[in-house]
């Protein structure tokens, strides 16, 4: 017998439809070689080939899970990739992800959002509105998976169904911590809120333990 307190909980979940995937390819230009770097600088084009492994890491990551929602979901053909990164790549990611057999119908570019925070902030300005929204996709690299967590906790809750997949990045783990650091949300409202409500917590728990002590 489902109990009020399930019935409750399950109607705080939206019924999703379609699928909307992230594919986070915003990079330092400092992970180019000279020359490319050079060529981003003076707005000009670069090669596939030319991007970094982790990136690529991700851009492979996104067409294996289109090809897995296209052949196991109902709503697969309510899918769009937004392709998060500079105008100057566009091109070159979308082309790729054509030629990986995936249409351009499919295809949206977000050249604004420049952090996790705001891609997953533009989502949520995009779905919360919607009474059946689409299940959300963030690729990324897995050290992003941290950064994420903490924004969709506070952000989407448990109405939204967003689920992260991570491609692996074989940098240096000081290349990884600076450009973590770099994508570290700004601790706002619901943030301080969450730490005064542990520590209240917290304080609670002292006060009972050391009172059964006595």
């Amino acid at each position: 017998m489902i109990t009020i307190q399930q019935l409750n909980k399950l109607s705080d979940k939206a019924f999703t439809y379609g699928n909307l995937i992230l594919l986070y390819c915003k990079f330092n230009a400092e992970n180019l070689s000279e020359n490319e770097a050079e060529r981003v600088q003076s707005n000009q084009e670069v090669s596939y080939d030319s991007l970094p492994d982790f990136v690529k890491a991700r851009i492979a990551l996104c067409v294996q899970s289109f090809n897995i929602i296209m052949k196991s979901k109902p709503d697969k053909f309510d899918t769009t990739i937004i392709l998060v990164t500079e105008n100057i790549f566009h091109k070159i990611i979308k082309d790729h992800l054509i030629a990986e057999g995936i249409s351009a119908q499919y295809i949206e570019l977000d050249n604004n959002s420049k952090t996790i925070e705001s891609v997953l902030n533009n989502t949520w300005n995009r779905i919360s509105s919607l009474n059946n929204p689409p299940t959300i996709y963030f690729v990324g690299s897995v050290w992003q998976r941290e950064v994420f967590d903490s924004i969709v906790a506070s952000k989407f809750g448990e109405r939204f169904k967003v689920m992260f997949e991570g491609a692996l990045d074989h940098r240096s783990y000081n290349l990884i911590q600076k450009d973590k650091l770099s994508e570290e949300p700004k601790k706002g409202s619901s943030y301080y809120k969450h730490k005064l409500t542990n520590k209240a917590i917290d304080s609670l728990l002292n006060y009972i333990f050391s009172n059964k002590r006595k």
